[in-house]
């Protein structure tokens, strides 16, 4: 039953906030760009799109919160919806660019302007995976002193004005994000990325890394520790900017017509900002995905 639990808690923020967003968002678009391309990216074809796949995986890597980790099988698997639908400008839509899509929500957006080579999009996303003290200790059924009593670190879901630049089989795009109306964090970051596709046989592999940077907001929530939860176990601690730094390769290889095998490795770095904090366990953490996505 615990099992089921986890994974239903998994399947729901996973699939949750993307709905929220999606619901929230919608109303405030307006149908009113004719001009589309055939990109792989926020343009759309002429006429309206959609479609839906389910990814199943398994990914190992460690958290870089101290005493979190992996343990039970539940912690190992992700199960997650990804839609994509275009229309005119709007669209709900995964990265399929990266091995985040299989396990984080879809971005919800509508396209400002599009060109031959470039782009720019108004859209929400999450941002910052959140955290819940409470419950990594119930599931680790012991304490963890540097979590415990702290109050739950919400994802991070914002609302980003995106500029997108193609070459080829490339993409640059450069998010500027503000998380004060959409999540507890507050404050603002930038998301940098670069990202290349290389086709070997029916292999589809995408190379690419990037850096985000946040504001002094969005480090006080999910990394800070305040005057109030100071504990033998945790120190204050009031940091400053910071950065996350990451380099990813994502391949995807056709099974049959509905099934494809995805694989993916991810090297990510936080700045010092981060790793000085009293919650923090470690500053480079390399993660590995395996799994199958199934298009309805």
């Amino acid at each position: 039953m615990k099992l089921i639990q986890n994974l239903s808690y998994k399947i729901k923020l996973t699939l949750g906030k993307t709905l929220l967003v999606a619901l929230c968002f919608l109303p405030q678009l307006s149908f009113a760009v004719e001009q589309q391309l055939d990109k792989e990216t926020t343009l759309f074809n002429q006429t309206f799109s959609w479609q839906v796949m389910m990814g199943i995986s398994v990914f190992s890597g460690h958290s870089p919160l101290k005493d979190v980790k992996q343990e039970d099988i539940v912690d190992y698997l992700s199960l997650s919806l990804m839609i994509d639908l275009y229309y005119k400008g709007f669209f709900i839509q995964s990265n399929h660019r990266r091995s985040v899509a299989i396990t984080q929500g879809a971005e919800v957006g509508y396209q400002l302007h599009v060109d031959n080579d470039w782009a720019v999009d108004i859209l929400a996303k999450t941002y910052i995976s959140g955290y819940d003290p409470e419950l990594l200790i119930e599931k680790k059924d012991e304490n963890i002193p540097t979590l415990e009593g702290l109050k739950e670190r919400e994802i991070g879901d914002a609302i980003a004005l995106r500029y997108s630049r193609f070459n080829d089989d490339a993409i640059f795009s450069i998010d500027f994000a503000n998380l004060t109306y959409w999540s507890k964090a507050n404050g603002w970051l930038i998301d940098v990325y670069y990202n290349e596709v290389f086709f070997y046989k029916n292999w589809d592999i995408y190379i690419g890394g990037g850096v985000t940077y946040y504001s002094n907001q969005v480090m006080d929530y999910y990394y800070g520790v305040k005057a109030e939860d100071v504990t033998n176990a945790r120190s204050f601690y009031d940091p400053n900017t910071g950065y996350k730094g990451t380099f990813e390769v994502y391949a995807q290889y056709p099974i049959s017509k509905k099934w494809s095998f995805s694989a993916g490795v991810t090297q990510t770095y936080y700045s010092n900002t981060i790793g000085k904090s009293p919650l923090i366990d470690r500053q480079n953490i390399t993660q590995f995905l395996l799994g199958v996505i199934y298009v309805f």
